[in-house]
């Protein structure tokens, strides 16, 4: 039986464009019998897609879904890094970076939708470099925006008011979600599209990159949050409400 092979490349220096994504591409291939592999050869990095030819139209649409992922989310993240310098405090400068990258995420994949081709021999900073101009420029806009009011991100206040304004724009992908502290860690409970989610996260930052990405339309809190830092950040941002559940008590 006949294959169908293609490969695509990146420069050395963005090599973590594709790493970033490597585990979504062997899913994602696994998932329609195809293949990859990855080979840094000069100064490029390669990724090479193979697949029965029978399988190539779900194969290509598989790498296609995987680079504009890539796009949308670990180039972005780079470029908002490279041209967002801030004197902020890590943990909010990081924080704010990952809320930038999914503001306006649905817009931007169907931009990418139409300008992604997948091809033998695509060269991935290329496309970028080259045939992405209107999301460059919509991305340095943001950057250059969010620089201007800098001054004002000491503020917790105008910081978490920032931060609900881009998260508003970001698709909720559930309707309420609850977190609760459990043993040092924050578990996450609600109902996806796809099913329930119990998601357990081990620190600040990891919870708040998950409520962004989720971008709940309602926030419990189940029995409040010991760190009040964070409490009054999840009220602030996501208008969070506090639950406390009576648990019932046995008799002796």
């Amino acid at each position: 039986m006949s294959m169908f092979q293609i490969t695509v490349s990146v420069d050395g220096s963005k090599s973590d464009w594709l790493y970033a994504i490597e585990d979504m591409i062997k899913t994602k291939l696994e998932a329609c019998n195809a293949v990859s592999a990855f080979n840094m050869s000069g100064r490029r990095l390669y990724c090479g897609f193979g697949c029965e030819a029978e399988h190539k139209a779900e194969m290509l649409a598989a790498v296609k879904e995987c680079i504009i992922e890539m796009y949308a989310v670990v180039t972005k993240f780079d470029y908002m890094k490279r041209n967002l310098q801030l004197c902020l405090p890590s943990q909010r400068y990081e924080i704010l970076l990952h809320t930038l990258v999914a503001f306006d995420r649905e817009n931007e994949y169907k931009l990418l939708r139409r300008a992604v081709r997948v091809e033998d021999g695509l060269a991935l900073d290329g496309l970028f470099d080259f045939k992405l101009h209107d999301l460059k420029g919509r991305w340095l806009e943001i950057c250059k925006l969010t620089k201007t009011n800098g001054a004002y991100l000491h503020d917790d206040d105008t910081y978490n008011e920032l931060l609900r304004f881009l998260i508003s724009a970001v698709d909720p992908k559930i309707t309420r979600l609850t977190v609760c502290e459990d043993g040092g860690k924050y578990r996450l409970t609600g109902a996806l599209k796809t099913g329930d989610l119990d998601l357990c996260v081990g620190d600040v930052n990891e919870l708040m990159h998950c409520l962004i990405d989720l971008a709940p339309l309602e926030l419990i809190i189940d029995g409040g949050i010991s760190n009040h830092e964070l409490s009054d950040r999840l009220i602030g941002i996501f208008d969070a409400k506090t639950e406390h559940r009576v648990k019932n008590k046995s008799k002796k």
